[in-house]
């Protein structure tokens, strides 16, 4: 099954799924072929996306269609010549590697499963995707395009395997979901450069020709047969919104595939972690803030509250600010609110250095919170 803009569609294409209006009464079956007039009829019902079956279409021109994606997408002439940098593609494996062997992100994040059983799965499902050709081409244009980028998508998918890992998926789901967390943003790769490295925030026409990644990732992700489609809809969806106010079609609730929430949950996060040139990077405490408010908001609480049982803000040993004016050093975390680790106090508000350190419950001490990390 596809989904699919109701601009994008052509005559031929197959419903997998009927269509209802906003009264509820269905305006066409599952199984309708479309026809120019039903189309045309979508349009002016303003019916944004269908689900179409990924059975052959009927009476589609195949190299018509390729030629209207050709001509319909930023083709950057020097795609090709990255994908042809031997050196370019040996640098991204390199750091792919570098990466699943010592995450440090991994520092931040409880799992409820065995840590080396995880570790070693997360390994083995990355190595995978860059010992197929295809892909490690990507990963390269990835890699020179943008190393930032680059080294977004691997936290990307590091998160995201973590919300799936949690939530029991099977390897062939968790390796579906690796490959479209770390492709969700390989469109950005085909847009003009002056564009996508802007030092300042974009105006509302560029903003709307950079919402084009969506669609555009979308597209490339399609064209390689080593990725599957539920794979490649992340690519497209991973910026839909629970209550329809994302693009590129303002899907709603239930409508957004599982993974496209999943890879969009671990995006923000970790966009949130990364300084822009209009803002400075949250705190993490800020950044699960946001998460906690977007609760059935932007995403699904269920997915959210998956991911956040398993995020540590302060690790153990990091010396954190009290508010009560108090140093201390995290000593446990596990099984305990994300903000309200088990601390021991350092120094008290006036400085004063205690001489028997002792320990502090911020989950029963409610009225004193971490306010941050404590100057070293």
């Amino acid at each position: 099954m596809r989904i699919v803009a109701v601009s994008e569609l052509e005559v031929g294409d197959v419903l997998e799924k009927s269509v209802q209006g906003n009264n509820g009464v269905v305006m066409l079956e599952a199984g309708t072929v479309l026809t120019e007039k039903y189309i045309n009829r979508l349009k002016t019902l303003r019916i944004k996306f269908v689900h179409l079956s990924d059975s052959p279409e009927f009476g589609t021109d195949s190299s018509s269609k390729s030629k209207r994606s050709a001509s319909d997408s930023w083709i950057r002439p020097d795609i090709d010549q990255m994908k042809d940098n031997e050196n370019g593609r040996k640098d991204a494996i390199k750091l792919v590697t570098e990466f699943v062997d010592r995450s440090l992100m991994l520092e931040q994040i409880v799992l409820p499963f065995p840590a080396g059983n995880f570790r070693q799965q997360f390994r083995d499902m990355l190595m995978e995707i860059t010992s197929q050709p295809a892909l490690a081409d990507e990963l390269s244009v990835m890699m020179q395009t943008d190393r930032i980028l680059f080294e977004h998508a691997l936290n990307v998918t590091l998160c995201s395997s973590v919300i799936g890992t949690a939530q029991n998926f099977d390897s062939s789901k968790l390796y579906e979901l690796a490959l479209g967390a770390l492709f969700c943003d390989i469109g950005m790769t085909r847009l003009p450069l002056d564009l996508t490295k802007v030092n300042r925030e974009l105006n509302e026409s560029e903003l709307t020709l950079l919402r084009q990644h969506t669609n555009e990732g979308y597209r490339v992700l399609k064209g390689i047969k080593e990725i599957p489609l539920v794979s490649a809809q992340c690519a497209l969806l991973h910026h839909e919104r629970y209550r329809g106010s994302g693009y590129p079609l303002g899907m709603t609730n239930d409508n957004i595939p599982e993974f496209a929430q999943i890879v969009g949950i671990a995006d923000v996060y970790n966009a949130l972690g990364s300084p822009r040139h209009h803002r400075n990077a949250y705190r993490p405490a800020e950044a699960i803030e946001y998460l906690l408010a977007s609760g059935n908001y932007d995403f699904d609480w269920g997915l959210i509250k998956a991911f956040l049982n398993h995020v540590i803000i302060y690790p153990v040993s990091t010396l954190v600010k009290l508010s009560s004016g108090q140093t201390a050093a995290v000593m446990e975390t596990e099984s305990r609110p994300i903000q309200r680790p088990l601390v021991q106090v350092l120094s008290e508000p006036d400085g004063t250095v205690v001489k028997i350190p002792y320990s502090l419950e911020l989950q029963r001490h409610t009225n004193v919170v971490i306010i941050g990390k404590a100057d070293n």
